[in-house]
């Protein structure tokens, strides 16, 4: 009799491991660290995190640090999961002063992270990076560095040697956003070159690059053999803008741009490596807004159907629908429930939206409605000065 009662307990706890594990999805958060080049010394983050998340609520949960690293404040992963690569938001790894980017294999049934190594980004300030849909390279914007590199993704899953440097040149940038709301503070002068975002369009015959300091749009192409990228075209954006972060429709033939400094979405046509404007510019911000902010993130839903953009400052999330030929119109703001909204992320079922909220040091849940504004769930998690956020797959 015990030896049945032991079965069936057995049984039920394993019934309710399996049931609980068909519930959780996982993610891992990045943050910024106390020594964050040019932030706060006051972030409270130690690297990347490790999180469940119900996929019924869509809350996240039991933070566990995976890997004590300096400021990884943009991640990605590999298209087989098998290894995460993240920037160290850094300007003194190396004598050159520049950042870096850490290389990691990812323990699938556990979500653990094995450092593989750590190399130079070849730019001081790292802060975005992607992966070649060949799977060779790691494409990374140094901000301050002023430069996009190409680095080798070796067979297994390290990183090389970088295989080309962007450095764009040209005079340097006063511009004020003359689009931006009433009363936004100026913009830096003479400004450089400030790498903001690298990524690949969705046929993966080009890279696309936004220098947020000169005001430009750049196209490569990679040569998968040899690292190099070839310039196909530069666009130029609206002056003092800051050409931010960046998506494209599904189809590829859309491209949408947010200005970090004008807080605007703009719309371009995208075919054979080159962007022609398409409609007019459109503020992320409330109708009638006045003041100073600036735009960080902008995402595409899977659907293609609605785009988001996060304001900091003012700390919300604006919803733009996306009509005939692409063309987008404002719908809504809706409050981060948080300071300083770094990044969104959308999850893999695409029914939650979350806020990585910087200096609120928090992260917060949202679920799309039926018309696809986001719509706060009431759940917050505590994690010190959140970055972004990749889901396992």
């Amino acid at each position: 009799m015990k030896t049945l009662l032991r079965t069936v307990a057995l049984a039920a706890l394993t019934t309710g491991l399996m049931a609980n594990a068909a519930h959780a999805a996982r993610a891992y958060v990045g943050t910024y660290t106390p020594n964050a080049a040019g932030e706060r010394s006051s972030n409270r983050g130690e690297g990347i995190y490790l999180v469940d998340v119900d996929n019924a609520t869509g809350a996240p949960s039991n933070v566990r640090l995976v890997a004590k690293t300096l400021s990884p404040t943009w991640m990605t992963l590999s298209k087989d999961g098998k290894f995460l690569y993240a920037v160290n938001e850094v300007d003194n790894f190396n004598p050159q002063k520049s950042g870096s980017v850490s290389a990691y294999a990812v323990n699938a049934a556990t979500g653990a992270l094995k450092l593989l190594n750590v190399v130079s980004s070849e730019g001081a300030i790292p802060c975005h990076i992607t992966i070649h849909p060949s799977g060779k390279y790691a494409l990374v914007a140094n901000y301050t560095g002023g430069s996009f590199s190409v680095i080798r993704i070796m067979p297994d899953g390290s990183l090389g040697a970088a295989t080309d440097v962007i450095k764009p040149g040209g005079p340097t940038n006063s511009a004020n956003a003359v689009d931006a709301p009433p009363g936004q503070s100026p913009s830096q002068a003479n400004r450089i070159t400030r790498g903001h975002m690298i990524s690949p369009d969705p046929s993966g015959q080009y890279v696309v690059g936004a220098d947020a300091g000169r005001d430009n749009i750049f196209v490569w192409k990679l040569d998968v053999n040899t690292g190099k990228l070839q310039e196909v075209s530069v666009t130029k954006a609206l002056a003092g803008s800051a050409p931010r972060h960046f998506g494209f429709s599904p189809d590829g033939k859309t491209l949408y741009q947010i200005g970090e400094y004008n807080i605007r979405l703009t719309t371009y046509g995208f075919a054979g490596g080159k962007l022609t404007p398409k409609g007019t510019s459109l503020s992320a911000m409330p109708t009638g807004y006045q003041g100073s902010g600036t735009a960080s993130e902008l995402l595409v839903s899977a659907s293609g159907k609605n785009i988001y953009s996060a304001n900091r400052t003012h700390n919300s999330i604006a919803t733009f629908a996306v009509g005939a030929g692409g063309i987008a119109s404002k719908v809504t703001t809706t409050p981060t429930e948080g300071e300083t909204p770094r990044s969104l992320t959308i999850d893999p079922t695409g029914k939650f939206l979350y806020s990585l909220n910087q200096r609120a040091d928090n992260v917060a849940t949202f679920r799309f409605d039926a018309s696809g504004v986001p719509k706060f769930t009431g759940k917050f998690l505590a994690v010190g000065a959140p970055a972004v956020m990749v889901f396992l797959p």
